[in-house]
């Protein structure tokens, strides 16, 4: 890791780059920001190919879902489901409530980006993923070229791993077999906690993990799609209670 944080630190010296308001200017820094976490993903994007070949979905059509879908998570209950022979429209909801995070994750960005055109943002919607919004949501600007660098990089690294999983699926049926539940956990937890900060944050953090573990029992992983929707309208709801608070407070003063 010697060479990344050497990287990293020749490309926050320089001149244009405020390390606390706004991001890199360059694809480089982007690509470099978010190498650590393409090591992460490999294994998930091997097991994802092996589980396309199981199910029945084929090379085709595992790549497919990589290329046109990507979306780890999504494509992992998606060919279970498929393995299943589960309708269409039940994959379609499914997966949609799993992706359902990203609308935040874009409503979040969308304000911070700099000089980017309505047709960008559609491509930039596209490859956004937990671990591109980890890289940029730091920052209160975000520059183009470094979103399309960190993205850029971990859409090509998911399609390079489904591939030689896929390969791999082949020669080794056990690869399936393999538990990562113990990779997804602190995976989500480092991008997740930096994340949380005020007391907005916190609050809704509190909540979640609460409903997470009471809405537990319910069947085939309800609980984890309930829990996830409350969560996010309860934070649309305190965010604009704090939010006119501080207005009221404001006009007070005045």
């Amino acid at each position: 890791m010697g060479f990344i944080d050497k990287e990293l630190d020749v490309v926050t010296r320089s001149p244009s780059y405020d390390r606390k308001y706004t991001s890199p200017d360059s694809f480089r820094s982007g690509v470099i920001a978010i190498l650590p976490m393409l090591v992460g993903t490999a294994p998930f994007g091997v097991v994802f190919g092996a589980l396309a070949m199981e199910v029945g979905l084929g090379a085709w059509g595992g790549q497919g879902m990589s290329l046109f879908v990507f979306a780890g998570s999504a494509q992992f209950v998606g060919a279970s489901l498929y393995g299943q022979g589960v309708s269409i429209l039940v994959l379609a909801v499914t997966t949609f409530f799993i992706n359902l995070r990203h609308i935040l994750y874009g409503a979040s960005i969308a304000p911070k980006l700099i000089d980017v055109n309505t047709r960008s943002r559609f491509l930039m919607a596209f490859l956004l993923t937990d671990e591109a919004f980890a890289i940029v949501s730091r920052f209160e600007k975000i520059r183009a070229n470094y979103f399309w660098g960190a993205a850029i990089a971990m859409y090509l690294n998911w399609q390079l791993w489904t591939f030689l999983g896929i390969v791999a699926g082949r020669e080794f049926s056990g690869l399936v077999t393999l538990d990562l539940g113990y990779l997804i956990v602190p995976a989500f937890i480092a991008i997740i906690i930096p994340q949380i900060k005020g007391s907005t944050a916190i609050m809704c953090a509190i909540f979640s993990i609460c409903l997470s573990l009471l809405l537990d029992s319910m069947p085939h992983k309800l609980g984890i799609i309930m829990s996830s929707v409350l969560a996010i309208v309860a934070s649309i709801g305190v965010e604009k209670l704090f939010i006119k608070s501080e207005s009221d407070e404001g006009k007070s003063k005045k």
